[in-house]
């Protein structure tokens, strides 16, 4: 629209400038001018809500809903808050069963330490606390591609599915609240696809070099050019951590079904080990990636913390575990989940370490190429002598 309304205007000027060029050739060789600027009938009637960007009128309630889906996350996050505050620290909990008691009335292989947990959750709700107050009124959180491509509904939908699944699993409606508890996997995951995926889009199509695309806020482009960090911890590391002990908690929920329905101690055995496979297989997938984005450290931080409350959960075992298991089941979750968590630090440390170095020597390449283009030749030879 922007291209055809330029295009028409120019034909415009073009088509009153040949028809006055005779006028003003006269008016130039009598030196007689009296034209001014008021004959040029000129428009004054540009469009101003054009977007450089998507080159399409901006529409009066975008704004709005943009502001209804940041209140509606704060909404959300207020919701569960208040219910795990109950669920853990109140005296009545819910259902009369505070979350302590719940864990200690279903205990399995995977049950972390409740301390450790309590910990965990205190992180994810203080980091999405602050997320939800700078989605509200931090400008460049608010206006963050972020924010309003990446996370859209997605953590009001797994806010919506993590209080059903406190909800029913305080109840004892335990196969209910496992599907729920996936259905805020999916969400958590889904959420940080989503931000990968715009945030990867944004990028190419600032390497497209059109100069429509402009700068998109939270890229590496802008950073480079306004020096702003590209969101990390406000908008992605509070729903890193949130997937990556969520994604814990589907196993333990398993384990917890399992169990009530009497399976045999073998598979829930199996059922133990496969799942620290799994999550460590997912976690170093994550960490030791080369694609754009780098690694991705939170996710597997959380399910590495989650494996060291289990090991030291499994130090000391409650009278129901030490009944069901033998000792030879238990020191083999003690040494696999020890085993996994070490990998994962040592993993993640050693990857930071790498990467960290890699930047700083493409960074010294970029400067001594910048140097070789400018400086002079004997200053040059001299340097590299």
């Amino acid at each position: 629209t922007t291209s055809k309304f330029v295009i028409f205007r120019v034909w415009n000027y073009t088509l009153q400038l040949q028809h006055l060029r005779p006028e003003l050739t006269n008016i130039h060789h009598n030196k007689q001018s009296t034209m001014s600027d008021e004959d040029f009938d000129l428009p004054t009637d540009f469009p101003t809500n054009i977007d450089i960007n998507n080159s399409k009128p901006k529409s009066p309630a975008m704004p709005f809903l943009k502001k209804v889906m940041n209140a509606l996350n704060l909404i959300s996050y207020i919701v569960v808050l208040s219910t795990y505050l109950i669920a853990t620290y109140s005296n009545i909990g819910i259902n009369n069963l505070s979350d302590e008691e719940l864990l200690n009335k279903h205990p399995t292989l995977l049950t972390p330490n409740y301390k450790s947990t309590k910990f965990i959750w205190g992180v994810i709700f203080f980091s999405q606390g602050v997320f939800a107050v700078a989605q509200l009124w931090v400008i460049r959180c608010r206006d963050h591609i972020l924010l309003v491509e990446g996370i859209g509904p997605m953590y009001i939908l797994a806010s919506f599915a993590q209080l059903i699944w406190y909800v029913s699993f305080a109840y004892g409606m335990l196969i209910t609240s496992f599907v729920f508890l996936f259905g805020v996997f999916v969400c958590a995951v889904g959420l940080l696809a989503r931000q990968y995926q715009t945030f990867r889009k944004a990028e190419m199509k600032i390497e497209s070099n059109n100069a429509a695309d402009m700068v998109v806020p939270g890229t590496l482009a802008q950073k480079k050019e306004e020096f702003v960090d590209d969101g990390y911890w406000l908008l992605r590391f509070p729903f890193g951590i949130y997937a990556g002990w969520i994604s814990c908690m589907i196993p333990l929920m398993l384990s917890i079904v399992l169990s009530t329905l009497e399976v045999d101690v073998v598979v829930l055995v199996w059922v133990a080990v496969m799942s620290v496979a799994l999550l460590t297989g997912l976690s170093m997938g994550l960490l030791l990636r080369k694609e754009n984005g780098l690694p991705s450290y939170s996710m597997p931080s959380a399910i590495a913390y989650f494996f060291c409350g289990v090991r030291v959960e499994l130090e000391a075992p409650n009278d129901i575990i030490l009944a069901m298991y033998d000792e030879a089941y238990l020191n083999l979750l003690k040494n696999v989940s020890a085993i996994a968590a070490v990998m994962l630090l040592v993993t993640a440390v050693s990857r930071f370490g790498a990467v960290y170095l890699r930047d700083r020597c493409m960074k010294k390449e970029e400067q001594d190429d910048e140097y070789d283009a400018t400086a002079g030749l004997d200053e040059v030879d001299y340097i590299q002598a």
